[in-house]
């Protein structure tokens, strides 16, 4: 629930403040769940991917199963947008969702049938339904769930990693913490004041931001602590969907606990705590060298020394990875260990102006403002070497050798490009790893785009799921074209329906406000468009 991509049409105008039985007539909600009622965006998450769980094993010394044969678990699944999309990649592998909303059950069973995958199932039960007749799964995967169901709940969750995971099998679980959530919780409890005197979910929605933009405008001068989070809590709610909004601050059920809580009831059940699967939220090189001593002074052990982190970085929330308490991770982490993964770059291009064989400094940035400034040369042809091979992934002896032949240098056997990629790994979000390959999809004569891919948007909903396991929101052209991608139309045949769409006014095609209707002017206009959309899922990973 929390840390999850949100909808771009999320409310960002005012609301009123009403009293109950003044808001309209919509009734009271229907007989079952709340996620029925209003269900939630089920969309992938990057960082429950079993390569990603098997990756961060990996570095610690471990030894995953293969994803490509392995078993997945995920409770709570909602429409199975998390697993769905990852079933068609792994068609030898099995997938399994549980979830109490037969609405979103359902609805991912279209998906599923549409799509034509034998591998994945979604059933409508409870997550306390769960038994050994499930079997054993190498990933179990519960995403914002724990910290919005009851106690109980909670515990069976933790049961079910424990007696139904593999011997070297790997749960994720993501939470809300404290202290982070202390102040968060404060807007929490005003808005479910306000809001529960309301019949539905809508109403509820609408009066909670009527509060916060009540509360916001009425502390609009002080600029003391309180009046600050009011407005910054505003500022960042006004951008999240209705169902976020709905499912996070207006549940019943909302319990934030500190780590070191989550660990102990872990290991009441036998689960040890084996790491994050952000990596490098459990690294202490960002802060300054005052505070990691500091830290190491007080802390004796992994778990401690993340409970101070959370109480520098005052954190909200944690996905954290479980494993059988018969292994031990190996936390201070080898550089040989990563010579067994994938790497690749994270949305960016080479820069061939770059002299990777100097020792000029050469500054790199991620998607997410992130840059790291480095003169290290195999560094940098690394960099340069990944950026050209994006999206696609390199395997270590890959890319040794081809920084190896780009440099001119006698091979070392990887050991500086080891160091070099781990560092780099742990300290900012410019690389990825992945514990399998993603291989490139150039646009074919035919385009095929992902099965899933096209029977989301054939089922009505508004984005797709990339092999990089990222979520893609959709446009108009997106939502005609994808569709029309299953491997029977070339370019011209594809161009030919689009224009068909257009005309019959299934889509509005225009250019300075200029709508464009005759099929000779739709024609000239969607060419271009749809070669650059064409281009455009080659690079998200869209296409077989």
């Amino acid at each position: 629930m929390s840390d999850t991509p949100q909808a771009a049409k999320a409310s960002t105008t005012s609301h009123r403040l009403t009293a109950p039985g003044a808001v309209g007539s919509a009734g009271k909600p229907s007989a079952g769940n709340s996620y029925d009622e209003l269900p939630y965006d089920s969309h992938p998450f990057q960082q429950t991917h079993p390569s990603r769980l098997a990756t961060v094993a990996t570095l610690f010394g471990l030894k995953p199963t293969a994803v490509e044969a392995c078993r997945v678990l995920e409770l709570g699944c909602a429409a199975g947008g998390n697993i769905v999309s990852i079933g068609e990649l792994f068609p030898n592998s099995e997938f399994v969702g549980v979830d109490l909303s037969g609405r979103q059950i359902a609805d991912g069973q279209r998906v599923i049938e549409a799509a034509g995958l034998k591998n994945v199932k979604l059933i409508h039960a409870s997550i306390t339904d769960v038994d050994e007749s499930y079997g054993t799964f190498d990933y179990i995967i519960c995403h914002g769930v724990f910290s919005w169901v009851p106690d109980p709940v909670r515990q069976k969750i933790l049961a079910i990693c424990s007696a139904n995971l593999t011997p070297n099998g790997i749960a994720y679980v993501s939470y809300n913490t404290y202290p982070g959530w202390h102040m968060r919780g404060m807007i929490r409890d005003m808005m479910q004041f306000h809001s529960g005197r309301f019949d539905n979910a809508k109403q509820k929605v609408e009066q909670a931001r009527a509060l916060l933009d009540f509360l916001a405008q009425t502390t609009k001068n002080d600029t003391g602590p309180y009046g600050t989070l009011l407005r910054q809590e505003l500022e960042s709610l006004r951008h999240q969907s209705d169902n976020y909004l709905y499912h996070e601050h207006l549940e019943e059920v909302n319990d934030p606990l500190y780590f070191h809580q989550f660990v102990d009831m872990a290991t009441r059940h036998n689960l040890r705590y084996l790491g994050e699967a952000r990596l490098a939220t459990m690294v202490t090189t960002n802060f300054s060298p005052d505070v990691r001593k500091a830290i190491s002074a007080v802390a004796t052990d992994q778990v401690q020394m993340e409970q101070y982190l959370d109480f520098v970085r005052n954190r909200t929330f944690r996905e954290t990875l479980l494993i059988r308490h018969e292994l031990t991770p190996h936390w201070a982490i080898q550089p040989e260990a990563i010579r067994q993964l994938h790497f690749g770059i994270a949305k960016r291009s080479a820069d061939d102006s770059i002299d990777v064989r100097s020792t000029a400094q050469a500054r790199y940035s991620s998607p997410t403002g992130m840059t790291l400034t480095t003169s290290n040369p195999i560094l940098k042809a690394g960099m340069q070497i990944l950026g050209q091979r994006w999206p696609a992934t390199v395997s270590f002896a890959e890319l040794d050798a081809a920084v190896v032949e780009t440099l001119g240098t006698p091979s070392d056997n990887g050991q500086q490009l080891a160091v070099a990629l781990l560092n780099t790994y742990l300290s900012s979000n410019l690389i990825e790893l992945h514990a399998t390959p993603i291989v490139p999809t150039p646009v074919s004569d035919r385009p095929v785009a992902l099965a899933v891919a096209r029977a989301n948007l054939e089922c009505g909903q508004t984005g797709v799921a990339t092999r990089r396991h990222e979520f893609i929101r959709t446009n108009d052209l997106d939502m005609r074209l994808i569709p029309l991608l299953d491997g029977t139309r070339d370019r011209a045949a594809l161009l030919d329906r689009l224009v068909e769409l257009a005309v019959a006014g299934e889509f509005l095609v225009q250019k300075d406000a200029k709508r464009f209707t005759k099929p000779d002017a739709l024609r000239a206009a969607m060419s271009p468009a749809m070669d650059s959309a064409l281009e455009r899922y080659a690079g998200a990973g869209l296409l077989k």
